[in-house]
């Protein structure tokens, strides 16, 4: 369809797509997170717009949304400074992937998500073709290297963030920004009922009678090798205190079972393990021990207590001391601002220390009342459900926007008789 047709059939109603008016969307994902978030927002731009093509770099969840992988985002993730060194060429391949995409199948509108050292390349070269990026979950640049403002206003056209701190940051370096919410508030699970819950531990051959302790170690291989032999020997440690303790070990459904299989033999305790609906497994839990990243978040809306722990490399961790300019790593407690839950970085990550830890959660009321009514306090602070809605309507309004500029070459022009 040429494009003087396209508009002359017109947008249904804003962030709305008239039919064959669609266009192409390049999204870039390169994180679990990202992934889950992305594909919400593909599931609702392709609700509005169902002819929309949508290609690029994503995960299982955005591919069974409807994205066409150009590349696979299991490829690209890593966590640290260092350690990305053993991706390089992997991400190097990616990266001239999409920019080979960028010039011979040019998207009418690049939409990237998060992963920023990635995505804010992708925008420069996306820049300079004139087209135009939208970033949706902002890289942290409220944490550490806010030089990249420079780089965000001069190649992205408009933020959408999902923290309201977030959007007074964009406003006062003159950045287009939209505030969305955060679109862990669309989990049905958050609403579930206690009956619901019951289900859920039923389903997980668990009892209501007792506590469970919920080991959640991360999404990437590295995370997970580092980090769960301590949890599996806190947890170990903790069920001799507490004989009736449930242990639930949430596993990244992208990284390969064996590498559970391995870590578990090591540290025998008896695990209930689950690779899906990994939400509501969180909202049964008593306690957490939860690596740094999104589930802390995820964990804190659910009101559930935790302790984040996070460790990476020798140089990538005093490299970030010397960078990273928050008090606290878990977004459980910087979204409050506020120390709401304990966390453990590096040497501190030992089986004591998480037993340490984890005793006033489960044999003091007091405390754990006070806990779980700071982690409500977190949830009310994350606007209303919606967010992938609504970033779907702005995307597709600037896709609109994009499509019917390109009409003008096609309009009759006053006085040329055409």
């Amino acid at each position: 369809m040429r494009a003087s047709e396209c508009m002359a059939k017109g947008a249904v109603s804003p962030g709305e797509a008239a039919p064959g008016c669609s266009g192409k969307i390049l999204i870039i994902a390169g994180e679990s997170s990202g992934d889950l978030h992305g594909a919400r927002l593909v599931e609702r731009i392709l609700a509005r717009s169902p002819g929309t093509e949508i290609y690029g770099i994503g995960g299982d969840a955005m591919e069974r949304a409807g994205v066409r992988l150009l590349v696979h985002a299991s490829r690209l993730s890593v966590v640290g400074l260092v350690e990305v060194a053993d991706r390089l060429p992997e991400i190097l391949k990616a990266f001239r992937r999409i920019r080979g995409s960028l010039n011979g199948e040019p998207p009418d509108l690049l939409v990237l998500i998060d992963f920023p050292d990635f995505n804010l390349r992708v925008a420069r070269e996306a820049a300079r073709r004139k087209i135009p990026v939208i970033y949706y979950i902002s890289p942290q640049v409220w944490a550490w290297r806010r030089g990249r403002l420079r780089q965000i206003a001069r190649t992205v056209k408009r933020m959408l963030v999902i923290f309201p701190f977030e959007k007074d940051l964009y406003e006062r370096h003159r950045i287009p920004v939209n505030y969305v919410g955060h679109p862990l508030m669309d989990d049905p699970a958050l609403g579930k009922s206690p009956s619901d819950r019951l289900e859920t531990l039923q389903a997980l051959n668990l009892s209501p009678l007792y506590p469970v302790l919920g080991l959640f170690p991360g999404s990437r291989t590295g995370e997970v090798r580092s980090l769960l032999p301590d949890l599996l020997s806190a947890a170990r440690e903790l069920r001799k205190r507490f004989p009736r303790l449930q242990v639930v070990l949430g596993e990244a459904r992208e990284l390969d079972p064996a590498v559970y299989d391995r870590l578990l033999e090591e540290g025998p305790v008896p695990v209930r393990r689950v690779r899906s609906g990994i939400a509501s497994v969180i909202s049964v839990c008593d306690l957490a021990l939860v690596a740094s990243g999104t589930a802390t978040l995820e964990v804190a809306l659910f009101g559930v207590p935790m302790i984040v722990v996070y460790r990476v490399s020798r140089i990538t961790y005093h490299l970030g001391k010397l960078l990273i300019r928050v008090p606290a790593i878990g977004l459980a407690n910087l979204v409050p601002q506020k120390g709401v839950v304990p966390e453990l970085i590096q040497r501190e990550v030992s089986p004591e220390r998480l037993v340490e830890h984890s005793l006033p959660f489960l044999t003091n009321a007091v405390y754990l009342s006070a806990i779980r009514k700071e982690l409500a306090r977190t949830r009310s602070l994350l606007g209303a459900p919606g967010a992938s809605d609504r970033a779907a309507g702005i995307i597709l309004e600037e896709l609109n926007a994009r499509r019917a500029a390109a009409v003008l070459p096609d309009l009759p022009r006053r006085g040329t008789g055409r």
